[in-house]
């Protein structure tokens, strides 16, 4: 598109800080097209390299743009509706919330809500976002009550005033007022403390509804049956639903709504459509909803309102959903994530009532939940559902039953695996169940593998992110069967792992419902995509062998260079890195604590960790807000800075580069800023402090305390031998050659090892026609 060979933009990717990072899954690296794009347009096309027409400002952005696959007029609906099923523009939280929320789940929370009240503490802090962004005259009241200098102010009196005015406006919209009642659990402990809550929510900008919502939910530690869906995940549950759906939702239920996650992608879903051009008068879907907890209906209730979508949502303490006939109409989505392994509340030897699927095992809920989601579904409609992996291919002879039933009567769309450890309360892996209305009844399954996408973040949660949302949603989008009009020459390809496996096939593997059962297995790849990757993989090692040949030669006589008496015999001087440098360690702990770090900070956090190969690398989850790195000016880093390890694991140190300007260290790191008239060169030090011996040497001073520490005046003490600047700069330039050297031939290797994988996949794999010979019966 951009009209470069492959080796120009490898270039780019090995010498541009700033070059777009790709997201690796299934052993392969993806790069989001909007941020390739973005960066072009920062690069104009040379003079010698212009085409015709193309002026002195063109970047490789504007080319890439005009060579894009083109749109006919008989595409353009195609186009549009494909637009009308990706995610919305990235939306980080405000950094500024995410610090104001902090503070408010800190110690804060322990002096208002008590010990155990964390879930009535968050319907406090979440009742007083409602009212000021629903109710601004009930605001003003309770603003007035705490800026008001009258005395006696009571805590008893504050929280009743909140609790009543948000149950007025809750009970105005139908739903159960419960908060003056759960207001009455908080224990505050002073006044001015609640008066500070009261103050921190009013600086809350007016989306941190949710951001509130997924604090509580990592920090409360909640069970199975209460915990909320990860906000990612509601996001592609809602988005495949509307995908396969192929149009608008005008109705979405949900009969286990826990806080309401669900429902509210929907509806956040139907909004973002509403800003399409022409889109602004689409009707938003009616959304409905049961629960059994009383205490998380108020939460969902005002999460609901907040985004002006039309609700119905019920209290349902007794019995299964199936066991009582609501909604009364039928519905046209249904995203739910219901308990898993619940017993039958009658304690029946054998199950009773209506299961055209089936009777679901006594004593196990999970096959009874899907079977209900199609029983409610309005024909044309679809059902994303929760399910845990083992439901997929159980043994048990009754759930067996159900996923034969599923199969044959083709209810099935789409399953997607996903990672483990994306829940709170549990590290059970599982898969988000597609299904459809049975007069859409179809003969194949699509099976989705997201295994393998997603960060660790610390205590060991896993989060998916918002690209790998999109990844499967675009894998969806290119694998299903596409009706109506042509799919535009430039809808997205598969980029997870995937299969569409028929009928006979899940007959002959026992009806399994489980990705794993089937990716790999069901079908070879296409010949024509395989023979393309394997193709373009060999000439990545073609040019990457001539790069590394190119660098043999020039480094050839490098040993001679080095060794020339001008460099061999110029006069060496001793110096110790105090006289040298300016030595900074790392803020303490009171000034950078743990809570302070959040993943959605805007500037990253530099621990030994992120020291790699004299590089520091980039930190996923260890970031801070803009405006505690302005408190820790000190302690930010600038290009050139050495980074050494401070505490831990010794190992060499590592250069900043000019992209991580301004990025903070930890306090585990110690920074050397080398001064202007010490006469020694930042790269060179950098290379001689990553000598083994010098490495061995701080070490060796680390280890003489309990746990390995190295002091800043310690560390002062290590002598560098410094010859001219002149030599300086040559030894450091050949050695930057020999690194490069180094970094080819690794990447050669990797490179190799990647398409033997390919050629082994091609020879291994079977051709269509010797599985179809298997597969006739011999004469």
């Amino acid at each position: 598109m951009a009209g470069v060979t492959r080796a120009a933009v490898t270039t780019w990717e090995r010498r541009a800080a700033d070059f777009p990072t790709p997201r690796r899954t299934a052993g392969e690296d993806y790069f989001n097209e909007s941020e390739v794009l973005g960066w072009l347009d920062g690069r104009r096309v040379p003079s010698h390299r212009r085409a015709l027409g193309e002026g002195e400002h063109t970047t490789y952005g504007d080319r890439a743009r005009r060579h894009r696959p083109g749109t006919s007029v008989a595409q353009e609906g195609a186009v549009r509706r494909y637009a009308e099923l990706t995610l919305g523009p990235r939306e980080r939280p405000d950094p500024r919330d995410v610090e104001i929320v902090r503070k408010l789940m800190g110690p804060l929370a322990e002096r208002v809500g008590g010990a155990d009240q964390a879930v009535a503490y968050l319907s406090l802090l979440a009742a007083l976002l409602f009212l000021r962004e629903t109710r601004p005259g009930c605001w003003q009241k309770v603003r007035q009550y705490v800026m008001t200098g009258a005395e006696p102010r009571s805590s008893i009196a504050l929280l009743r005033l909140v609790g009543s005015e948000t149950d007025a406006v809750l009970r105005g919209m139908g739903s159960l007022p419960d908060m003056q009642d759960a207001l009455a659990r908080l224990e505050p402990r002073r006044f001015q403390d609640l008066a500070q809550v009261v103050r921190l929510v009013g600086a809350l900008g007016p989306h941190a509804f949710q951001l509130l919502i997924e604090d509580y939910e990592e920090r409360a530690q909640l069970r199975s049956r209460e915990f909320f869906t990860p906000l990612p995940v509601a996001r592609l549950m809602a988005a495949l639903g509307r995908a396969a759906r192929k149009s608008s939702p005008s109705s979405v239920y949900d009969p286990y709504f826990r806080g309401g996650e669900l429902l509210g992608a929907a509806a956040d879903t139907a909004i973002r459509a509403r800003r399409r051009p022409g889109a602004a008068d689409a009707p938003l879907p009616r959304l409905l909803g049961q629960t059994p907890k009383r205490v998380t209906l108020s939460l969902a209730s005002m999460g609901l309102a907040l985004r002006g979508v039309p609700f119905a949502l019920q209290l349902k303490t007794r019995g299964r959903p199936w066991e009582e006939k609501w909604p009364q109409d039928p519905v046209d989505l249904v995203l739910t994530n219901p308990p898993f392994n619940m017993k039958d509340t009658s304690q029946e030897t054998t199950r009773a009532g209506h299961w055209p699927y089936g009777p679901p095992p006594v004593g196990n809920d999970n096959l009874a939940y899907p079977q209900y989601a199609l029983s409610v579904l309005a024909e044309g409609g679809r059902a994303a559902v929760v399910m845990p992996n083992k439901a997929g291919n159980s043994g048990n002879a009754a759930e067996r039953a159900i996923r034969r039933a599923l199969v044959e009567q083709g209810v099935v769309e789409c399953v997607v695996a996903l990672p483990d450890r994306l829940f709170s309360g549990t590290s059970v892996p599982v898969c988000v169940w597609l299904l459809r209305h049975p007069a859409d009844a179809g003969n194949h399954v699509l099976f989705l593998d997201a295994r393998d996408l997603g960060v660790m973040r610390r205590g060991g949660r896993r989060v998916l992110a918002y690209d790998d949302v999109q990844a499967v949603l675009d894998s969806y989008l290119a694998l299903s069967p596409w009706e109506g009009p042509a799919r535009p020459d430039d809808s997205p390809s598969a980029t997870v792992p995937s299969a569409r496996v028929d009928r006979e096939a899940l007959r002959r593997n026992d009806y399994s419902l489980n990705p794993i059962d089937h990716i790999g297995r069901s079908s070879a790849p296409d010949s024509g995509a395989a023979g393309t990757a394997e193709a373009e993989a060999w000439a990545e090692v073609s040019w990457l062998r001539e790069r590394c040949a190119d660098l043999d030669e020039r480094t050839v006589g490098l040993r001679a260079e080095l060794e020339t008496d001008r460099v061999r015999q110029a006069p060496r001087r001793r110096a110790t890195l105090a006289a040298l440098c300016e030595i900074q360690t790392g803020p303490s702990h009171a000034l950078l604590a743990p809570q302070d770090r959040t993943p959605y900070g805007a500037v990253p956090v530099v621990f030994p960790k992120h020291l790699r190969d004299g590089r520091v690398t980039d930190s996923v989850d260890e970031r801070v807000s803009p405006e505690l790195a302005e408190r820790l000016t000190r302690y930010r880093l600038a290009p050139g800075d050495i980074v050494c390890v401070r505490s831990g694991a010794m190992g060499p140190p590592a250069m900043v580069r000019g992209d991580q300007t301004g990025w903070l260290m930890s306090s585990n790191v110690i920074r050397l800023r080398c001064r202007q008239d010490a006469g020694v060169l930042p790269h060179y030090l950098l290379a001689v402090l990553s000598r083994p011996d010098a490495v061995n040497w701080v070490r060796d001073r680390a280890a003489a305390t309990a746990a390995p520490f190295i002091t800043k005046d310690a560390l002062g003490r290590q002598e560098v031998l410094l010859p001219p600047l002149d030599v300086q700069q040559e030894i450091a330039e050949l050695l930057v050659l020999l690194g490069e050297r180094s970094d080819a031939h690794r990447e050669l290797a990797a490179a190799i090892t990647h398409a033997r994988g390919l050629l082994l996949d091609q020879l291994a794999s079977a051709s269509p026609s010797s599985r179809d010979s298997e597969r006739k019966p011999r004469s």
